[in-house]
């Protein structure tokens, strides 16, 4: 019986996993390249706590980006499981985006984030972040430090924020890509689901609002998900590790929480196009950072460990 499988396309096709450490502007970047609000995005390190897939395909290529957690030292059981999500995708792609913060100095994590790169044995290339609002000199300076452990690599100067330098580095990637078939549909974005896309845009709203007051100690799961052709009834949960970061959640009266709703709102009706109805409660997971299963249902750990 002759086996029937559906051809996606052909052309320049590969991983491109992203790493770095936390806060260069891996998720605007990511979200700048595809045009589409896909990873949550904060002044705060560690964002990023999973591998996020975005989809770029045109006629002759497809780009499959890689969004990876920050690279640091670990402190707890989910940074752990951060780090091992950054060591397999730089060993399972077919090359690697090295970003950098032009306008920090060049630090540990930096150090770290090289040696990785350097010991994967992959094509590389060193892109140069923030560059609308780097000097000549602090691009100069960071791209030497980071050749000076990875080798002669090709260097990008890029604006995440501002899409400058961008089409240059997807035009590299569409002539050096290994040639196959297309993986995913033309018009697929991501592997990810809505839900999970929508949580991560209430954890940024709660991040723009609390990034003084709220630690990394917070976390949204979606309860409950209604839809029609016109609108879209979410319920969900923020979780915090303690009473007194939920009282800064929800605040005075409920007025903070109000606030957070209002903005994640606004944000998801221009991700989902249509009305969204969202209601929020906040709950108390104490030390959930450190616990394997609730790590395992937010797909921060692997469920096969």
């Amino acid at each position: 019986m002759e086996e029937n499988c559906i051809e996606f396309g052909r052309g320049r096709v590969g991983f491109v996993t992203i790493v770095g450490r936390p806060n260069v502007g891996k998720s605007t970047f990511i979200n700048k390249a595809l045009g589409y609000h896909l990873t949550a995005v904060s002044t705060r390190p560690n964002t990023t706590r999973k591998r996020w897939l975005g989809i770029l395909s045109d006629k002759e290529s497809q780009i499959i980006f890689s969004d990876t957690p920050g690279v640091h030292s670990p402190k707890n059981r989910m940074h752990e499981a951060m780090a091992n999500t950054v060591i397999g995708e730089v060993n399972g792609g077919d090359t690697i985006l090295c970003l950098c913060d032009a306008t920090r100095e060049f630090g540990d994590e930096d150090r770290r984030v090289a040696q990785l790169v350097r010991g994967a044995e992959k094509p590389v290339v060193l892109v140069i972040n923030k560059m609308d609002t780097a000097s000549e000199v602090q691009a100069v300076s960071i791209a030497e430090s980071f050749q000076a452990i990875m080798g002669d690599v090709s260097v990008f100067r890029i604006s995440a924020m501002t899409g400058e330098g961008i089409d240059s580095l997807l035009d590299h990637f569409r002539q050096t890509l290994p040639e196959g078939p297309f993986l995913f549909p033309d018009d697929q974005l991501t592997d990810v689901i809505e839900r999970e896309i929508s949580e991560e845009v209430i954890r940024e709203a709660a991040n723009e609002l609390m990034r003084q007051e709220l630690p990394q100690e917070i976390v949204v799961k979606i309860d409950d998900w209604a839809e029609n052709e016109k609108k879209i009834k979410i319920a969900a949960t923020i979780y915090v590790e303690r009473d007194s970061q939920k009282a800064i959640v929800i605040g005075e009266k409920g007025q903070m929480v109000n606030r957070v709703i209002k903005i994640a709102r606004e944000k998801l009706r221009v991700d989902l196009g249509k009305f969204v109805d969202l209601k929020l409660s906040v709950k108390v997971a104490p030390d959930w950072q450190n616990k394997k299963c609730f790590l395992r249902g937010k797909g921060i750990v692997d469920p096969s460990n």
